[in-house]
């Protein structure tokens, strides 16, 4: 997951410039009322869910859930009264949804997992004024790390001996 999180905190800061802070959820918006650790608009990334399949020979498939929670302190106006100005300013936080939709989905950055796809969009209200929008997406992993070395090999060895 390492991977993934820390591939995918470069995309959003190389491709969303507006966001001011991206990193791994860890609580930032959870714990420190009234004043979190971030800077607005922020996006925090978290894998919440893996679901594992066995494949062969103790290999594994996932597919993982990718929760990237965009996070914005509404300080503008959106009525049909505000100035066009404020409606404009209120209104930012719909194209950067947008640019992390394009900047994510079908994307990846490394052969350890396949392109994210979106699955869903929701948003959360506070009482805080901090508005919170989730945008999950999925990707599949396999992993390996169970297959110890010499039953791999035992294995290629029987194959072999089964050819011969």
């Amino acid at each position: 997951m390492k991977q993934i999180i820390t591939d995918i905190q470069n995309r959003l800061i190389a491709e969303v410039p507006e966001l001011k802070y991206v990193d791994m959820d860890w609580g930032q918006l959870d714990y420190y009322n009234p004043h979190p650790p971030v800077k607005f608009p922020c996006a925090l990334i978290d894998t919440p869910n893996i679901q594992w399949s066995n494949v062969l020979n103790k290999a594994q498939l996932g597919v993982v859930t990718v929760a990237i929670t965009i996070a914005d302190l509404r300080l503008s106006n959106s009525s049909n009264a505000a100035p066009a100005i404020q409606k404009n300013k209120a209104m930012e936080i719909f194209d950067i949804l947008q640019k992390i939709h394009i900047a994510l989905h079908g994307w990846t950055a490394h052969q350890s997992y396949t392109g994210l796809m979106r699955q869903s969009n929701a948003i959360r209200r506070r009482e805080d004024g901090v508005k919170l929008h989730q945008i999950i997406f999925t990707t599949e992993v396999k992993d390996n790390s169970a297959i110890r070395q010499f039953e791999t090999k035992e294995a290629e060895l029987k194959v072999k001996v089964k050819l011969i």
